[in-house]
């Protein structure tokens, strides 16, 4: 079941979703953010972005963030973003790694889609240190990848 999340002028972004109903974790993609003229494009052309969470609201809030942004800056795959200041000391999460989910080519101009996992502190200060390709292939072994739950209070072992 795909289910189409409608947002006003100046509000959150438009979603659309995989798993909705279904599943308790939810694929949230943007839609028409790549066709704004405003938006950055990556070294791969202009983008999409999506996450896989357990949390419509967090998921809704961070992916509007990250839609904003990409109207000033270029997220490429293996970029890092600090969200504390965004969900508070409280949320377990306090940042995200970005990942290259796809790209394709229309009519000549390269689109793709961007991932956003969300991380522990530590998680995410791994990645700025051994990069974000190590950090998901260990999110992968510990069973936590593709998926962002916002209650996971554990890291996984980051120590080299």
């Amino acid at each position: 079941m795909v289910k189409r999340i409608s947002a006003n002028c100046g509000g959150p972004v438009t979603l659309c979703t995989v798993g909705y109903g279904r599943e308790q974790f939810v694929t949230y993609v943007t839609c028409e953010l790549s066709v704004r003229d405003e938006q950055q494009p990556a070294e791969f052309g202009r983008y999409e972005v999506m996450m896989t969470c357990d949390d419509e609201a967090w998921a809704r809030r961070i992916l509007t963030k990250i839609g904003q942004m990409s109207l000033q800056g270029v997220f490429e795959h293996g970029h890092t973003v600090d969200i504390g200041q965004i969900v508070g000391p409280d949320c377990p999460l306090q940042g995200l790694v970005v990942e290259e989910f796809a790209r394709v080519t229309v009519d000549g101009r390269g689109y793709g889609i961007l991932r956003f996992h969300g991380v522990t502190r530590s998680e995410l200060g791994f990645a700025m240190e051994s990069g974000t390709d190590e950090l998901l292939e260990r999110l992968v072994r510990a069973g936590i990848y593709p998926r962002t739950s916002i209650h996971r209070r554990e890291s996984i072992e980051t120590a080299a």
